[in-house]
């Protein structure tokens, strides 16, 4: 009797402590998937454990037996943690709360990763599954005195958890904290605050707030200068209307920005031949993936500079008719066709591609037979279809492509058939991602040699830009850092910049009309591409043109001013700068979320 009653109070004591312990055990083991803890401050320790125990108590008073409310938290808890680590080792930045919105993109590409965890990640995947073990062996039960006394139990959890997650939005006790609040530095952001205030701090930003003394008729008024620049150069305008050819290209960038590194060949050697007067840098707003947020800012002029990071507007703040670059070439009585290579429910572009106006939209159905290289159709078959278009067309009727490519999709770690990498680059190791990845920009650099030899002998006149919309995720580009002796994790701000920062080429088969700008941002290069064509601008393009003059570059975390220094959003520069940025943060807002919007001011041309 006594070795049962020991037995019945060991158990109790073990199943307490394992309660006691598990939340904390989850967070430590969550947290330590992705980075260290040692830069976490004791009080946001102490608001991310609260969280845990919070959910692991709903859990137990739902399901009433511990050792079903340790596995169900354990199991999610250790879910999220791998989740996080394939998140940020595929496009180096951690989840946010929009991300949910984007399971269907993730999915349509997720076999074309390597899943392999590394040993630490490893090993601690294995400690969730002791901690789940440990949990199955607990004994402790809650017995409520009548079906009433439950549901209030339940909803007393539910509601400590909504006050939690609404007051970890509360700047008050954020900075009592010691929260770290630069959102443009993702993977600080998630590493000093955590995993869980990091997420829920962000569920504010799923609804943006209208910028400071917002009021459309005064935006409206703003505008009118621009308005009439845009109805006198319409009238000047000739009838001479150029194809105009734009080519997104996945992933294309020269990793040499980052640091000097040898390779056996060069890696975009057409490129490189072209004259200065051709090319240039464009900075981004997104590293690793979101490609649809450097197509937002093209195809808009508006920036992701006020926006939340990470969000997506295709998917979170579109919802119907955008004007922009699409629709003023409508306008001036051009053929706009779309052209993806692969699904259309991607970002949501089947939609948001009949949203911006384009005539015809052409995706994955439309390459059957083209020529594949690894799992992706190549970017030579896409120019072949731009071809294709090209000599198909009305002979009155100008077209405009916007082709967004596939072909440097990560990721770079498997091995093809169809597919063997030829460069070798300096401290990347024989079948390092980084040769696979300077291997497939040569292939793109081939590609559009050919396609501008094409074009070369055309009769109608054709300009085409293309550029990349953004740099591979961080462990492909890690060997270049190793030989230059730095470490990402180290960089300045300024140095972090360079990560944001792919080619544009601007080609045409006529003389253009370039200003000679090497170094923009994506959300001037629709007005450039136009002034370069010799064709008017929409009003907002104009502003945009005037802007670029004080700010020539502006993304998601900086801007650039007139002397080139670069400015963090969230760092107040000169006070000139900052007026220039509210009245354009004023506009942004004016395009995508004002419902009686003027449509004229971001697409009026040429009727």
């Amino acid at each position: 009797m006594k070795r049962k009653k020991a037995r019945e109070i060991g158990i109790k004591i073990y199943s307490m402590a394992v309660c006691a312990l598990t939340p904390a055990a989850a967070f430590v083991l969550l947290e330590t998937m992705t980075h260290k803890m040692d830069t976490m401050s004791a009080g946001l320790i102490f608001l991310n454990l609260l969280f845990y125990y919070l959910f692991y108590g709903l859990a137990l008073a739902l399901l009433r037996q511990s050792r079903l409310a340790l596995s169900l938290g354990t199991v999610v808890f250790a879910l999220i943690g791998l989740a996080d680590y394939y998140v940020i080792a595929f496009r180096s930045a951690p989840i946010f709360p929009w991300d949910l919105l984007s399971l269907g993109t993730a999915a349509s590409v997720s076999d074309n990763y390597s899943y392999a965890l590394d040993p630490e990640q490893a090993r601690n995947m294995a400690a969730f599954a002791l901690l789940l073990a440990a949990g199955l062996f607990t004994r402790v039960r809650i017995r409520y005195a009548s079906f009433q006394q439950g549901i209030l139990t339940v909803l007393l959890a539910i509601t400590g958890l909504a006050t939690y997650s609404s007051a970890v939005q509360t700047g008050s006790l954020l900075d009592a904290v010691g929260f770290y609040p630069y959102l443009f530095t993702p993977n600080s952001f998630y590493q000093q605050n955590g995993f869980m205030v990091s997420f829920l701090s962000n569920m504010q930003y799923l609804r943006v707030s209208a910028p400071k003394d917002y009021d459309p008729e005064q935006t409206e008024a703003f505008m009118e200068p621009y308005v009439e620049e845009a109805e006198a150069a319409a009238e000047e305008e000739t009838d001479v209307y150029p194809n105009i050819i734009v080519i997104m290209n996945e992933a294309l960038s020269d990793p040499a920005v980052l640091g000097p590194f040898e390779t056996n060949e060069d890696y975009m050697p057409f490129i490189r031949s072209l004259p200065e007067e051709n090319k240039g840098e464009v900075y981004v707003s997104v590293k690793g993936g979101n490609t649809a947020n450097t197509e937002y800012e093209f195809l808009t002029g508006d920036s992701m500079a006020f926006l939340p990071q990470g969000s997506i507007p295709y998917q979170q703040y579109m919802t119907g008719s955008m004007p922009g670059l699409v629709s003023l070439l409508n306008e001036k009585g051009y053929e706009t066709v779309s052209i993806h290579p692969y699904n259309a429910s991607g970002w949501n572009r089947d939609d948001v591609y009949e949203w911006f106006g384009f005539s015809t939209s052409l995706f994955k159905g439309a390459f059957g037979g083209a020529e594949i290289i690894r799992e992706y159709v190549s970017d030579a078959a896409t120019y072949d279809k731009i071809v294709e278009l090209y000599t198909n067309k009305d002979a009155d009727t100008p077209l405009f492509v916007f082709d967004v490519t596939m072909q440097n999709h990560s990721s770079y770690s498997k091995t093809y058939s169809n597919f063997t990498p030829d460069i070798q680059a300096e401290g990347a190791g024989e079948g390092h991602q980084l040769n696979t990845y300077l291997s497939l920009v040569k292939k793109s650099d081939e590609a559009f040699r050919e396609l501008v030899g094409y074009f070369s002998q055309a009769e109608e006149p054709t300009i085409i830009l293309m550029f990349g919309d953004h740099q591979p995720n961080d462990w492909v580009v890690d060997p270049i850092y190793d030989v230059n002796g730095q470490d990402q994790d180290a960089l300045s701000f300024e140095e972090s910049q360079e990560r944001y920062k792919v080619p544009y080429v601007l080609w045409a088969n006529f003389d253009m009309e370039t200003d000679g700008q090497d170094v923009t941002s994506v959300n001037y290069l629709g007005g450039r591409l136009l002034a370069a064509a010799g064709l008017s601008l929409s009003p907002y393009q104009y502003y945009l043109e005037d802007l670029s003059g004080q700010l020539p570059v502006i993304t998601g975390s900086m801007y650039m001013d007139k002397d080139g220094a670069i400015h963090a959003h969230d760092i107040q520069g000169d006070e000139k700068d900052e007026t220039a940025l509210l009245a354009y943060e004023r506009l942004c807002y004016y395009h995508l979320f004002e419902e009686d919007r003027n449509d004229s001011i971001f697409g009026n041309g040429k009727e």
